[in-house]
């Protein structure tokens, strides 16, 4: 009895209170008995308590109720489940408590009147599953996730370097045909959809990464955007060369005489997120592709797919483990030590920031998963300067800044110069130039490898 009251008490996604049955419409209760069942969790349907308020009502006709609700699920629900259905007692009055298991051979449907339709839990809602949702649970009940299919390719048509040079590198093992039939990746010379992603070709439609440097904090326009192909692997190489193109660097005082070099981002942290979006997105939906936005004061990076299991955030932030979608693939990006255990990449983003006053940011809505970065250096105005003395005076500066500071400073500033003397990278001398010039702070004198900067007080 303490267990129920509980559960009434913490009222949680995987929990339906119903005051009464409600005998002309069942489908009132039987949308959540699909939607547990098409879970991954328990699910309970509590009769005999009033929804909002939580109050003990009872239940008026325990027999005549106990029996609807059991020949309802026997007749309403396919496949058909065997749930747990007991009467107790809490205050002197009856309620009845519907335990429903996950099932294991999903989707299971509401059927009426020759209508059939499965449902899902999202938040505290029964959801109609939509043709992604309902192509997933009946992957799940075939017990196949959609990297393990296989497709129509052929291995003859695609090839495996990088792949090869990875395991090489990495593992220090060379892998072959068989090594690819040893790891579940090619059956009777067809590949499965997890080999497609690794290919050097990548066929799977939208299985990219888009990145973009933003100028400035919004979608405003671009300095920088390119979309990265081939290869899931190379995906993640080529994106985090993409980062460090544009990253600055900066230095702490560490309490002698020497400095300790500072980045703008944590690249393991960000590695791990770019990771977890390749891995555990979902490649059923077609034109979804990893999004990686850099902005002045953040670095964005967004799949699509939510969590596997349904969760909701708070739930997961706790005890980040899920369900992994793509099993397979995970698998392999395991072998390459790009993964560890379940879970193991979110605890490493935030253990990365422990002592960094801003923390990452992750965000669940709808199918998209975000995670958001926040640069070290960026500070929004006077007061975050004021608030932040240590960030100010011991790091190094924005580019921005710097190139103003160097062009203020020097009679004739040569691109070639600042960027040498700066020890900045050419994109981001080029960005702080852009930067400057659009905010009427420099001007350029003189054409292609003679062009100079100065300031504009400098232009009589």
């Amino acid at each position: 009895m303490n267990d129920i009251l509980e559960k009434i008490a913490d009222e949680k996604y995987n929990l339906e209170l119903k005051e009464q049955v409600n005998f002309d419409e069942p489908k009132n209760y039987l949308k959540a008995v699909s939607s547990f069942a098409n879970g991954f969790d328990i699910g309970y349907i509590i009769f005999g308590i009033e929804d909002k308020t939580k109050k003990i009502v009872g239940i008026t006709d325990v027999k005549k109720s106990y029996e609807e609700i059991s020949n309802r699920i026997k007749t309403r629900i396919e496949p058909s489940i065997m749930p747990i259905i007991d009467v107790v007692d809490i205050e002197d009055k009856k309620i009845i408590v519907v335990k429903v298991l996950p099932g294991q051979h999903t989707p299971y449907y509401y059927v009426n009147k020759g209508t059939r339709i499965s449902y899902v839990r999202k938040g505290d809602q029964d959801c109609e599953a939509n043709s992604l949702e309902l192509n997933e649970l009946i992957l799940r009940g075939k017990n196949i996730g959609w990297d393990e299919q296989l497709s129509d390719k052929n291995y003859k048509e695609f090839t495996f370097e990088v792949l090869k040079k990875s395991f090489k590198d990495i593992k220090k093992l060379e892998i072959n045909k068989e090594s690819l039939i040893s790891f579940d990746l090619l059956k009777n010379n067809k590949l499965t959809n997890a080999a497609l992603l690794l290919s050097d070709q990548n066929p799977v439609i939208g299985s990219f990464v888009s990145c973009t440097r933003w100028n400035g904090l919004n979608k405003d326009s671009a300095i920088d955007d390119v979309e990265l192909y081939g290869s899931i692997l190379i995906q993640i190489e080529k994106a985090m060369e993409f980062i460090k193109k544009h990253m600055s660097k900066g230095w702490i005082k560490d309490g002698s005489l020497t400095r300790k070099e500072v980045l703008e981002y944590d690249l393991n942290a960000l590695r791990e997120a770019l990771i977890n979006a390749e891995a555990h997105r979902q490649y059923l939906m077609r034109g979804t592709n990893i999004e990686i936005g850099y902005y002045d004061d953040r670095i964005e990076i967004i799949s699509y797919g939510g969590l596997e299991d349904r969760r909701n955030l708070e739930d997961f932030l706790k005890k980040p483990t899920s369900t992994r979608r793509n099993q397979l693939l995970c698998d392999i990006l395991s072998r390459l030590d790009f993964m560890e255990r379940r879970g193991s990449g979110i605890f490493k983003m935030f253990q990365a920031y422990k002592d960094d006053e801003k923390k990452p940011k992750i965000e669940l809505y709808d199918n998209i998963f975000s995670v958001t970065f926040y640069s070290r250096f960026y500070l929004n105005n006077l007061a975050d300067v004021q608030k932040h003395p240590k960030t100010s005076e011991n790091i190094r500066k924005h580019p921005k800044t710097l190139v103003l500071e160097y062009i203020k400073n020097n009679e004739r500033s040569y691109k070639k110069y600042i960027i040498e003397d700066l020890k900045l990278t050419e994109g981001q001398v080029k960005h702080a130039i852009k930067t400057l010039k659009e905010n009427n702070e420099i001007k350029s004198v003189g054409k292609g490898k003679n062009t100079y900067y100065v300031t504009n007080d400098e232009i009589k």
